[in-house]
């Protein structure tokens, strides 16, 4: 059970319930930030290595973090497992070898790590340059997924995403645990229920 993640991540300030407007100008009940988590190294060590332990790594040459929030992730799960590490950058130096990503990929299968997948497209653009630079994507990796298209973005590109927990399961569990009250729960399921890709409101029951 991850309820343990949900509740640490709330109490520690990584999810927040309230009124935020993301970047693509839609207003949100709830805001994911990801990149406090290395604050609590405590915290980061507990979670990456139960991502470690669920992700499948045995057909994986080498980790690749989506720049930025997913360098830190990758670095983690790298060190952990042994695993060599690149990056993929937001856009190419412009001196030295021009390159977008740091590290060698080619001929390599490659899990590609992010910290939070909405809708999927930049980390849909971190693989295609992994292609690009003549390295097999063979699954996406994230700490949490807001259940917002990413998943199916790419699997019609033939690639996993493996997720450590959904939005979804973390109000469920914050909610189980007291730490959000009803009308809060069913507001959160509604938004998910509107702007998640192939969801129903069937799957919004409140826990037993």
């Amino acid at each position: 059970m991850s309820s343990w993640i949900s509740i640490e991540l709330y109490k520690r300030g990584m999810v927040k319930i309230g009124r935020f407007k993301l970047s693509s100008g839609i207003e949100s009940p709830f805001y994911i930030d990801m990149r406090r988590l290395y604050m609590y190294p405590d915290l980061a060590r507990m979670i990456i290595l139960e991502l470690t332990r669920r992700v499948k790594l045995d057909d994986i040459d080498v980790v690749v973090g989506v720049a930025t929030a997913g360098i830190p992730l990758a670095t983690y799960v790298s060190c952990l497992t042994d695993k060599p590490m690149a990056y993929v950058r937001v856009e190419k130096k412009n001196h030295g070898t021009s390159s977008l990503i740091e590290g060698d990929v080619t001929g390599l299968r490659t899990l590609v790590l992010d910290d939070v997948s909405t809708t999927g497209s930049s980390i849909l653009k971190a693989v295609e340059a992994i292609l690009e630079a003549g390295g097999i994507p063979v699954r996406v990796a994230v700490l949490v997924d807001r259940e917002q298209g990413a998943r199916e973005v790419l699997a019609s590109r033939g690639i996993e995403l493996f997720r450590l927990i959904t939005a979804r399961e973390v109000f469920r569990d914050l909610y189980a645990h007291g730490l959000i009250n009803e009308t809060s729960y069913r507001e959160l399921l509604e938004y998910l229920d509107k702007y998640s890709a192939g969801r129903t409101v069937n799957q919004g029951v409140l826990p037993g």
